[in-house]
């Protein structure tokens, strides 16, 4: 574990001195996609030759599918939820002002 915070603090301060060089970005952006296409490539790799993963595939997909459709429904009812509460009455105001014909001034 001190291995990982060591490799991370010795980046981030590499970056933080090479913060100005905006040349370096792109090059760096196509390293960072590669390291995690190899990643992903190796994950999938040590996932196939586990034999317990491949043996429940099918139950996995089935608890994924569940915890997606969940999540996806929880966040739908918050945002329906915070809207109603906090934001409905604010543009109820400025649609009956812009039905008025007042322009509603922004900032």
């Amino acid at each position: 574990m001190v291995e990982i915070l060591v490799i991370m603090a010795a980046g981030m301060l590499i970056g933080y001195l090479l913060r100005r060089k905006k040349a370096l970005f792109p090059i760096l952006d196509r390293i960072v996609m590669a390291v995690i296409f190899l990643l992903l490539f190796v994950l999938g790799i040590s996932v196939g030759l586990n034999e317990t993963v491949v043996s429940s595939i099918h139950m996995i997909g089935v608890k994924a599918v569940v915890l997606t459709s969940g999540a996806v429904f929880g966040s739908v009812l918050c945002c329906g939820l915070a809207y109603r509460f906090f934001f409905a009455a604010t543009f109820a105001d400025t649609a009956s002002e812009a039905a008025d014909g007042e322009v509603p001034h922004e900032g």
